[in-house]
């Protein structure tokens, strides 16, 4: 937009330049179609708009009316120095002419105007027709070499230094012809050799500079018809193929270009309509296979997809809502579940350390009462050297299970027994280390249920350890041993 504003400046610094310096009125562009059409299309909303096709060609076309109002200003501003070129201020015509290919590089008159400014300007003694005279013998040399397009741009540099020179116009002219003659053989040989677009294009460029030849109109409209039964073959061999292949998007978007090369056409309506139905029959089937799969966002998806396709809106805009109703239940039962398991969780570690903590007491007590019971059963040598009442000279000798006393006298009645262990205390300490290998079998049977090998291992040995005739600890520890070596 700053763009455009900047042009039309230039325009209103140019008009003032134009009627300051000559004393005939100049036409000045008024505000009027161009400028409010301008501001009028910066205004227009898109939102009526609801394909997206249809705004692409919107856009496009805002977009050519844009260019066109911009060309516009540029041939005025290109006539303003081309004015001031003719009455000798060179300086300023050359800005102006400069301004212009700033906006538009590719503005030809400009480019010569520019030119021959800045060269009349710096060499004020050369004369115009000298710089004319010049041109001509390029033109001529690139004539003569068969440059014919080169010729022809020399050919309007000097009309447009000088635009009514006769000499420049019939040499034009001359070269025009040769030139459309050129474009048409090439089209000639393009339409024998089957390249009916190759030979359109050459056939147009002659029409440019022959337009009311009716022959190359005839053959560009022959050309165009072949060209369009050549390429409508093309595209619909390309879309069956995809269709064969399963490929239905991208055959309908093959048949659509068809559709352009060729409205109307039943057979393309009939594909079109197959491929729709078939395309919308797949997401919804799509939909209902991601819907079972848990996947409701995907079935959301691909039923929209299917909408879009034709598929019942009333039906589809259903089973959209209950896979979003299916998706809220699904994400209230894994949160319970995720809390359960939680919960879960919790209690087995309380129960194990529980368990855990159970197993050390009895270990503790076990142990404790077999220190007492080895007390019990510790034999403790006599302290006496001498039993009393014994003779000098005696000796004595302490057994395990008796004591007998020998007098070196060798009187009977000096010997006597001392009480040995009864077998009463080592069966209570069996029953009470069963008692706490049996708790420390379950502790390892818990934490084998939870997948955890070591601490079921250890709770086994020391199971074992309590009492070696545990057999089912011993019958643990060989399954864990197992489970661990494969592992």
């Amino acid at each position: 937009m700053n763009k455009h504003l900047f042009t039309v400046i230039l325009v209103s610094m140019a008009m003032q330049t134009f009627a300051t310096t000559f004393v005939r009125e100049v036409p000045t562009r008024q505000h009027g179609k161009e400028e409010g059409m301008l501001l009028d299309l910066g205004k227009i909303s898109l939102g009526t708009l609801n394909d997206v096709e249809e705004k692409k060609q919107y856009l496009s076309t805002v977009q050519l009316e844009k260019q066109r109002i911009q060309n516009y200003t540029l041939r005025m501003v290109y006539e303003n120095a081309y004015q001031l070129y003719k009455q000798g201020d060179y300086q300023r015509a050359q800005e102006l002419a400069q301004t212009i290919l700033s906006i538009d590089p590719n503005f030809k008159q400009a480019q010569t105007l520019a030119t021959q400014a800045n060269h009349m300007g710096t060499y004020g003694t050369v004369s115009e027709s000298q710089v004319i005279d010049s041109k001509f013998k390029e033109a001529a040399a690139l004539y003569d070499s068969g440059r014919l397009v080169e010729a022809n741009d020399k050919l309007n540099e000097i009309l447009t230094i000088q635009p009514g020179n006769s000499k420049a116009l019939s040499w034009k002219r001359q070269i025009d012809a040769d030139i459309a003659k050129e474009y048409t053989r090439r089209g000639n040989v393009a339409e024998k050799n089957g390249d009916y677009q190759a030979a359109v294009d050459a056939w147009y460029n002659a029409l440019l500079m022959r337009k009311d030849d009716t022959t190359l109109v005839s053959k560009i409209s022959e050309a165009e018809t072949k060209l369009r039964q050549q390429q409508l073959q093309e595209n619909m061999k390309q879309a069956l193929e995809l269709y064969n292949k399963g490929q239905y998007v991208e055959a309908y978007a093959v048949f659509e270009r068809i559709k352009k090369i060729q409205p109307g056409d039943p057979r393309v309506q009939k594909y079109m309509s197959q491929l729709k139905n078939e395309i919308a029959g797949g997401y919804y089937t799509a939909g209902c296979q991601a819907f079972g799969s848990y996947r409701y966002d995907k079935a959301i998806a691909y039923w929209n997809n299917a909408k879009k396709w034709g598929a019942d809106a009333a039906a589809m805009d259903n089973m959209i809502k209950q896979a979003r109703n299916a998706k809220e239940r699904y994400l209230r039962e894994q949160e319970l579940r995720a809390k359960q398991l939680e919960l879960d969780a919790q209690k087995a570690e309380q129960a194990a350390q529980e368990a855990a903590e159970k197993a050390k007491q009895l270990a503790q007590q076990a142990a404790q009462k077999l220190e007492e019971q080895e007390l019990e059963t510790t034999v403790v040598d006599d302290p006496f050297s001498v039993i009393p009442g014994a003779l000098p000279g005696t000796t004595t000798t302490t057994t395990t299970t008796t004591t007998t006393t020998t007098s070196s006298t060798g009187l009977p009645g000096m010997s006597e027994v001392v009480p040995g262990l009864s077998g009463s205390g080592m069966t209570r300490v069996s029953a009470e280390a069963s008692a706490a290998s049996r708790a420390k079998y379950i502790e390892g049977l818990d934490a084998y249920n939870q997948d955890d090998f070591e601490r079921a291992r250890q709770a086994w040995i020391v199971a074992k350890q309590l009492d070696p005739g545990n057999a089912d600890a011993e019958l643990g520890l060989r399954k864990v041993e197992e489970l661990m070596m494969i592992k």
